[in-house]
């Protein structure tokens, strides 16, 4: 039993395939689907980003809320601390040499009274004019 096996030369240069429509609209669904599917997919990737950033901006700005806060609540101490009468007298006492107002030196002025200069009080009959005119 022998096979006989023969080659023939087949020339396929001037075969024309015929177009296939119908693969070529499946190609085209396929190619719109993976473009719907991978839409979707960036869409939502984004949309997951976003909340991400939003979930950081909103931790920062807790914290900054949280340091102003603290930095009001030390500020409102310190404004507290800085507006003690004893405190205010003592630095204008000791640091300023300021004294007590000797009687006649304050003068009160009320809104709806005339403005006038008022004069001051007699000298005492032992001082000499000179020291009068120093004060």
């Amino acid at each position: 039993m022998s096979i006989e096996v023969q080659f023939e030369r087949i020339i396929n240069s001037k075969v024309i395939r015929e177009a296939d429509t119908k693969s070529h609209q499946d190609y085209i669904m396929l190619t719109a689907l993976a473009a719907m599917f991978l839409l979707a997919l960036f869409a939502y990737a984004w949309q997951h980003y976003q909340w991400m950033q939003h979930g950081y901006r909103i931790e920062e700005v807790v914290r900054k809320r949280e340091q102003l806060s603290e930095i009001g609540r030390q500020l409102r101490l310190e404004r507290a601390t800085l507006r003690n009468p004893q405190r205010i007298d003592a630095i204008a006492r000791g640091e300023l040499g300021m004294v007590v107002p000797a009687p006649g030196q304050l003068v009160t002025f009320s809104a709806d009274a005339p403005l006038t200069i008022p004069t001051p009080p007699p000298q005492a009959q032992g001082q000499p004019a000179e020291l009068a005119a120093k004060r």
